[in-house]
């Protein structure tokens, strides 16, 4: 049960920045990072877990098909329904994540389907019979060059960060990096484990396996397969007013199609992104998520891009008021997992229609 009284320490923020470095990581190795005993470490965790301060969760990559989209949704939509379609939206299992945010559009969602086919089906059949859009814009997601998937708090020292990646491969991530095999197929036994990983990215593989009918062994080698091959995402995430980062802003840009790449690059190196997509579907062809410890700094944010970024023209932006879904959770006021709402891209076209009230 969540507790709102809960405060974070940095002892709290430590054990996180780990767990978004290396999310399957054992105590004991935490522990060592931070000179902390790995008893102490866990009851920390699940302290923090119980009251819905953190967690992770794991995802497919794109369904292992080179042609599924990734896709940004923006929704109008009556003032008196928002709440109601947020909700309705939330149980989707395509929908990452959905956001109340300022300006035009009323809530941003984040999609992620098998194909431009399926997005048209979700946007038509889906979210347009729902009572209270007035109307949807979208945006298919052509290129990732960061993710929130590797945003991180940046607590850790270098010599703690070298313990964590100690030994390890560099991460390989299905949404970010050309490395990840995505071309072999999910058979019914990853799917089994992905969804489980979509309610606990730290599920123990004893409980993977009695849950899903399946030996040890066998959830054991095909873990680390998903893992190895950038098959499945895991992703330590963390309410955002209590990591201390609590504002995220839109922004819609633009720049000149042979100078992308450089802008994302030097992106890349400011602080304060959190997100930089390359989009199609519109005069703005870069979409960036910025964050910061408060509004203030978000200008100071803002004011740097202009300089950093010259070629870069920022054609619209946006505030996130309250995000309601992130990466299959559903959060509560305070930004906190109030419960999983596991992704599942392989849900029957049937089943994905949004609930009714």
């Amino acid at each position: 049960m969540q507790d709102s009284v809960i405060a974070t320490d940095e002892l709290d923020l430590a054990v996180v920045n780990c767990l978004q470095l290396q999310p399957r990581a054992p105590w004991t190795l935490v522990g060592a990072a931070l000179g902390v005993d790995p008893v102490t470490v866990a009851r920390r965790w699940q302290r923090l877990s119980d009251a819905g301060i953190a967690w992770v969760a794991g995802r497919a990559s794109g369904q292992g098909r080179p042609e599924s989209c990734l896709a940004v949704v923006e929704l109008s939509c009556s003032a008196g329904e928002t709440l109601a379609i947020a909700e309705r939206v939330t149980e989707l299992p395509h929908v990452l994540s959905v956001e109340h945010t300022s300006g035009p559009r009323s809530l941003t969602i984040l999609v992620e389907v098998r194909d431009l086919a399926f997005l048209s089906r979700f946007l038509l059949e889906s979210v347009g019979p729902v009572p209270g859009v007035v109307a949807t814009s979208s945006h298919a997601v052509t290129k990732i060059y960061s993710m929130g998937d590797h945003w991180q708090l940046h607590v850790l020292d270098a010599a703690q960060r070298a313990v964590m990646l100690r030994g390890t491969r560099p991460r390989v991530d299905g949404l970010t990096s050309e490395q990840a095999d995505l071309s072999r197929p999910y058979d019914e036994v990853d799917r089994q484990v992905v969804l489980l990983l979509g309610e606990d990215g730290r599920m123990p593989v004893a409980t993977i396996a009695a849950r899903a009918g399946l030996s040890e062994s066998t959830v054991r080698r095909r873990l680390a397969n998903l893992v190895g091959t950038g098959r499945v995402v895991l992703r330590c995430d963390m309410a955002l007013p209590d990591s201390g980062w609590p504002i995220i802003s839109w922004l819609w840009a633009h720049a000149d199609a042979g100078d992308i790449d450089a802008i994302a690059t030097t992106l890349g190196r400011l602080p304060g992104i959190r997100v930089c997509w390359r989009i199609s579907g519109g005069h703005s062809n870069l979409m960036l998520a910025l964050t910061a410890h408060s509004l203030h700094e978000l200008s100071i944010v803002e004011a740097r891009l202009a300089d950093e970024v010259p070629r870069m023209t920022i054609n619209d932006r946006s505030m996130v008021l309250r995000s309601i879904k992130r990466m299959g959770r559903a959060l509560d006021l305070d930004g906190r997992s109030m419960r999983a709402v596991p992704l599942d891209i392989w849900a029957d076209p049937v089943a994905w229609r949004a609930p009714a009230r």
